[in-house]
């Protein structure tokens, strides 16, 4: 792998580097330790009490299943976003030691409707360890807990929130590697260029800023998005297509695709959800769906409707605000 050459620097200041970096690793390992020896962690415990009927059926696998499991998913793989024409382009470096570790390098690219494009990065160290078998009876429950990770945002760095605990779902199929509903493919080119050259080097480096949009690039997008509809008269759109279309093309790919990353663990999801949505004059939506119906949602629904609801779009200047139906897909596991 090439690695970017260090700066030099003081001796006071490398010796703080080096110290704080053997804090980290011990910390790191003491995590591994946990997890591999005493299951669930208190974090995941505590946000699988939120929908404890989701979860009661999981059951912790025997340790030579789960070193067996880690090795099959072991590898360099690869995830890109399908379409081209996407305004948010995604692609995804993912390295799995057999051992569970990940290293990770995601990169955001996003065209604006201003035509102004940007690029984000997103750098991940941490490990994976199979706990069960999912629901489906396909696919494994993984625990993941992210060590350390490191986001490039307008071409600052910064250091994102450390020791967070996930749950991945995952399979081999046909030689992809599926997670969290991402299709992986085995990456074929030289290692050496597997990652960005330099990318991976930033987790061990000393970074005293920490991250203001806490540890997403989905709010990254919908802060530049409202501040070019705020800032652009030509962005007032009242048009339900163009709504559509902005839904679909950023909301889906910066907020709900991600919702599987953050929290895959859905034994069962429609494969789509309809919406009712009516436009404020200033750029929020409201959606048609009574209290009763909310207080009843499952976990996943309560996270769709507040990100919808969250949305910035275009200011609409018409007397009787539009209202239109939206359908979002959801990918299949």
């Amino acid at each position: 792998m090439k690695h970017a050459a260090a700066k030099k620097g003081s001796s006071k200041s490398s010796f703080v580097q080096a110290v704080l970096l053997i804090v980290f690793l011990v910390l790191g390992y003491l995590g591994y330790s946990v997890l591999k020896k005493g299951g669930l962690t208190a974090g995941l415990n505590s946000f699988l009490d939120t929908d404890i009927s989701d979860f009661r059926s999981l059951q912790s696998m025997k340790e030579e299943q789960k070193t067996a499991l880690q090795k099959a998913f072991g590898g360099f793989w690869v995830y890109r976003t399908t379409s081209e024409d996407a305004p948010v382009q995604k692609e995804e470096r993912l390295e799995l030691r057999d051992n569970g570790i990940i290293w990770q390098v995601i990169r955001w690219q996003v065209v604006y409707p201003d035509a102004d494009t940007a690029v984000y990065y997103h750098v991940r160290h941490g490990y994976l360890n199979p706990y069960s078998i999912a629901a489906d009876e396909k696919s494994v429950v993984c625990e993941v807990r992210t060590i350390r990770q490191v986001f490039i945002v307008d071409g600052d760095t910064c250091f994102g929130k450390s020791q967070v605990d996930e749950l991945w779902q995952t399979r081999i199929s046909d030689s992809l590697l599926i997670m969290n509903r991402r299709r992986y493919q085995v990456y074929t080119g030289e290692l050496v260029d597997f990652f960005p050259e330099g990318m991976i080097d930033l987790i061990d480096k000393l970074i005293i800023n920490d991250c203001t949009h806490g540890f997403g690039l989905g709010q990254v997008v919908r802060e530049h998005l409202q501040n070019c509809y705020q800032n652009n008269e030509w962005t007032r759109s009242c048009d339900t297509n163009y709504l559509q279309q902005a839904l679909s093309g950023y909301f889906e790919k910066a907020v709900m695709e991600e919702l599987f990353s953050s929290i895959p663990y859905f034994p069962s999801l429609p494969k789509e959800v309809a919406l009712l949505l009516t436009l404020r004059s200033d750029g929020r939506v409201i959606l048609a769906v009574t209290k009763a119906k909310r207080a009843q949602m499952d976990h996943f629904t309560q996270l769709l409707y507040s990100g919808v609801e969250n949305w910035p779009f275009p200011r609409c200047d018409a007397r009787e605000m539009p209202a239109f139906h939206y359908i979002v897909e959801i990918p299949p596991p």
